[in-house]
């Protein structure tokens, strides 16, 4: 009785600070702006604004619905309030909290991995915030060399590489483990790719992923119940 009081006590405690965290956030980020425009004397065209925004909720409203409910059974709720407002969940945030779960042993969907889950988010936000930090001191400073480093022929494809290597290696360590598994969404996202190639493009990544999340999930759960993946 006492554990149970202990966890309702927790996740009350935790939906309330997390609340408050998202709708601080909430507000400053709108404040930002407002403060820009306020101190340089400026104004938005409001028409202009509605519109625009009208049409980007539009196309991102169904993604962020659906990284809701992809990301929240995965990483917990503690760690959805933080992710969700640090942000790069997919490249940054969840490859943190695989790597913590697959390290400290814990079973997805208890309570021990929304603690890990938690930390490892509030982790990787503080020190994503610090490599930053550095990284933009030096670039103030000696923007010049930098610049033509990052720039060099030799050095500039290295950083579109970056985030499938990652990826890459992500999927390696669990496909590895159930082969079968990762057949039907490797098929599926070649013939895509090799159909439409306009699908490689990083305004199609999002819509790419949910639909994928989507065949792995069904093409798993359809092996499981056949016997064929145990």
């Amino acid at each position: 009785m006492a554990n149970k009081v202990k966890t309702y006590d927790y996740d009350k405690k935790l939906h309330t600070h997390g609340r408050i965290w998202i709708l601080t956030c909430l507000l400053l980020f709108i404040l930002t702006p407002v403060a820009i425009a306020i101190h340089l004397g400026v104004a938005p065209k409001w028409g202009a604004l509605l519109s625009a925004f009208g049409v980007v909720a539009l196309i991102y409203w169904s993604t962020a619905a659906a990284e809701f409910f992809m990301y929240v059974p995965l990483i917990g709720a503690g760690a959805t309030y933080l992710a969700f407002v640090t942000g790069n969940i997919s490249n940054i945030k969840l490859p943190c909290i695989i790597n913590a779960q697959e390290v400290t042993g814990v079973k997805r969907g208890t309570k021990e991995s929304e603690i890990i889950s938690t930390i490892s988010v509030a982790s990787s936000a503080l020190v994503t915030t610090v490599i930053m930090s550095v990284g933009v001191f030096f670039l103030a400073v000696f923007s010049g060399p930098l610049d033509e480093f990052f720039n060099h022929p030799n050095v500039k494809p290295v950083f579109v590489c970056i985030l499938p290597s990652l990826f890459g290696a992500l999927g390696y360590s669990y496909v590895v483990k159930k082969p079968k598994l990762g057949i039907i969404p490797l098929i599926f996202v070649v013939i895509t790719f090799v159909a439409a190639p306009d699908f490689a493009n990083n305004d199609s990544v999002s819509t790419m992923i949910i639909v994928t999340g989507v065949i792995s999930l069904a093409s798993a759960l359809f092996m499981y119940k056949k016997g064929i993946v145990k």
